[in-house]
């Protein structure tokens, strides 16, 4: 955790909640102006006069720029804070020309900070891609990034901005941008920023490679996945959302729909497949998940809403976008301990240094600004004047549903009785904490790895040695390692089959400090998806004497409180559970586990500096088990009531046959107290995983 001083500063709204347009959250458009306002006023809280760039101040040793980094990335954190709080300035100065921060004319500062910036003459210039790679060597360079964030904002206060340019200064600005636009980029998200960056010089008349603009387009168009996904690189997370489904209604809206109809047009039904199952990915309450990287861009998670009603046909309830949109806001604007500096911290609520990336700097969360995307949208757009309503989760009632998305590879259930979501993912190509857990859960936030082991929402194994020597297998040691990658095997009968590797790389010669190959181990899942949780039939292909350890959900010790911690028997089942207020979880093990217990963390979780996992544990001392099944039933609520018998105990039987009808060993027959039947089949895993 970062030891550096929190600015105690929250959201507290001048103009009334309307709760007639919108019953859930109040908050109407004119609250979404002041949301905005209030992040540029804690921006320019650190801004002096009008001449004095959005140098903001670092908040920690791990985020760029470092005092040994050339020069480019100082230039780099600069005009990520021009471009990413001008995408909150925007809307207001297009609101307002005369709106001020500090004393500081916003259309004013942009205008003028933006010519400072494209100037070569100018101590502010940001400098050329072209002249970084001719000093430091062909790559990529963050400046492609906050040139297609730029763009945006300057097209959108065409008239307060770029128009009010004389054609020498817009020319000036021009230039700098081909530069970007031209020159290289990361062939994943990033080609947005190059298509975004041609289209406004080309919808503005200046000359652009229409070569190079095409092929952009194609590359992008070319990642879909299915199910409204794109796969950006190897990944599947919330940049699908920010990203491919904010800039591609922008492009239509700028210039598809006129001059590249066809394009326009695939680019609008992926995206109305997307946005029709985007709401099952946050809670009830509008709680996004924590998943995947860049997550200090919080409710950017919600763009794609807005920026769906930029297409020209749309599908989506507006009601149902903006009731998530703006409580996903105020999940965040309204805590004081997001606030360092006057700004949203590099954490998720408060500064938590795990989730700093080297692309990070004390500018990188505004991010969070892409939202206000819907605050460019008419007055009288339908996302602003349809009355707020809860969508799906008004017919859900008590209910859990499960939908799968084989594009992607995710499972989404949504539990109607607690009003809670959660995914499993299963084409995961990364040994990465944010992308491999075995679920995510908005109101149970992810934990950063441990070699130490039990690991929340995971398995973590640990091999003990190897042959008949007792001690670690060379190049390992004693940590324990969640898994390499995620694959996905199939779906079928509604239950979602992935599997594990858990082998760790850095195979090679033992004699120079590599590790012996031995051959694939893995873990087969097959989750079954019950009200408020899941029961776990999973088979182990660890052949070697290892300690295997699966964790629930962490608890945060909030102000300072451990959670009670109580153990139970049912039926002859070891039970552990696990409350704070608001917040419980329980863990039973139905079979093959040797004991549960718990443990408390320090510095792993994002709300706390403490938190407690649950887990289940198995050592096996012998090399060469055989497969073994493990059935574990996981639940989770959101109050403090008791848990009753029928959650408890949601398996009425269960039998292991040595073969299942596939001829792969190792099935399992269950049967459930509601009388639903499964057998469980892990296939011809190895043929189908999919990473």
């Amino acid at each position: 955790m970062s030891g550096t001083p929190k600015q105690n500063r929250s959201l507290r709204f001048k103009n009334e909640l309307d709760f007639e347009i919108s019953p859930f959250t109040g908050m109407k458009r004119q609250h979404w102006l002041e949301a905005a306002h209030f992040l540029i006023d804690g921006v320019f809280s650190n801004i002096g006069n009008i001449n004095d760039p959005i140098d903001l101040p670092k908040q920690n040793k791990i985020s760029y720029p470092q005092s040994t980094d050339p020069s480019h990335r100082f230039q780099a954190a600069e005009f990520e804070g021009l471009a990413r709080t001008f995408m909150a300035a925007c809307p207001l100065i297009m609101e307002d020309t005369s709106i001020e921060s500090n004393g500081i004319n916003l259309r004013d500062y942009y205008s003028g900070m933006i010519l400072k910036a494209a100037d070569p003459k100018s101590p502010r210039f940001l400098g050329r891609i072209s002249d970084f790679i001719k000093k430091h060597g062909r790559s990529h360079y963050q400046h492609t990034v906050e040139g297609g964030g730029l763009v945006i904002s300057l097209m959108n206060c065409r008239e307060q901005i770029w128009n009010q340019y004389k054609q020498s200064e817009k020319q000036m600005v021009a230039d700098l941008i081909s530069d970007y636009a031209h020159n290289l980029t990361i062939a994943a998200n990033w080609r947005l920023f190059n298509i975004l960056m041609l289209t406004f010089l080309k919808v503005n008349g200046f000359k652009i490679d229409e070569a190079v603009l095409k092929d952009h387009l194609q590359h992008i168009l070319s990642c879909y996945a299915g199910n409204g996904w794109y796969v950006d690189d190897e990944n599947f997370d919330f940049y699908n959302a920010w990203g491919f489904h904010f800039y591609g209604p922008i492009w239509c809206n700028w210039y598809g729909y006129d001059n590249e109809p066809e394009i326009a047009k695939i680019i609008e039904e992926r995206n109305h497949e997307f946005i029709e199952t985007w709401p099952r990915f946050f809670a009830r309450d509008g709680k996004q998940l924590m998943w995947g990287r860049s997550v200090i861009y919080r409710f950017a998670a919600s763009t794609a809403f807005g920026a769906h009603f930029l297409l020209q046909n749309t599908v989506f309830d507006p009601g149902f976008g903006r009731r998530i949109s703006s409580a996903n806001m105020m999940q965040f604007l309204n805590r004081d301990d997001i606030y360092v500096n006057g700004l949203p911290c590099l954490g998720y609520y408060g500064p938590f240094e795990p989730l700093i990336q080297f692309y990070s700097c004390a500018a990188s969360p505004f991010w969070i600004a892409k939202l206000f995307v819907a605050l460019t949208l008419p007055k009288d757009s339908p996302f602003w004047t349809v009355k707020e309503n809860e969508g799906f989760w008004s017919e859900l009632g008590d209910h859990t549903e499960t939908l799968e998305l084989p594009g992607p590879g995710i499972q989404i259930a949504n539990h109607g009785k607690i009003g809670t979501t959660e995914i499993r993912t299963s084409k995961v190509s990364i040994h990465d904490t944010y992308y491999n857990q075995l679920q995510f859960n908005p109101h149970f936030l992810l934990e950063t790895e441990s070699k130490d082991g039990t690991n929340a929402a995971n398995y973590s194994v640990r091999e003990l040695s190897i042959g008949n020597e007792r001690t670690p297998l060379i190049g390992v040691g004693l940590d324990f390692r969640i898994p390499v990658n995620i694959a996905f095997n199939k779906i079928e009968d509604g239950i979602l089959y992935r599997q594990l590797n858990t082998q760790p790389v850095g195979l090679g010669d033992p004699a120079k400090g590599g590790r012996i190959n031995r051959g694939p181990e893995r873990i087969d899942l097959a989750d079954i998806i019950i009200p408020n949780g899941v029961i776990r039939v999973d088979r182990i292909r660890v052949p070697y004497r290892n300690a295997l350890q699966l964790g629930h959900f962490a608890l945060p010790h909030l102000n300072g409180k451990a959670p009670e911690i109580s153990h139970y028997e049912v039926d002859g089942n070891q039970a552990i559970a696990a409350k704070i207020e608001g917040r419980q979880i329980l863990m039973i093990a139905i079979y093959g586990w040797d004991k549960l217990s718990f443990i408390r963390h320090t510095n792993l979780n994002p709300e706390a500096k403490e938190s407690t996992v649950i887990y289940a544990e198995r050592i096996r001392e012998k090399d060469y088990c055989g497969m073994e099944i493990m059935i574990t039933v996981m639940l989770h609520r959101l109050d403090n009531g008791h848990w009753v018998r029928d959650d408890l105990i949601p398996i009425r039987s269960f039998k292991i046959i040595p073969f299942a009808p596939s001829g792969n060993a190792c099935g399992v027959k269950l049967k459930l107290r509601n009388e639903r039947e499964y057998l469980i089949d892990y296939g011809n895993a190895d043929g189908r995983r999919i990473i």
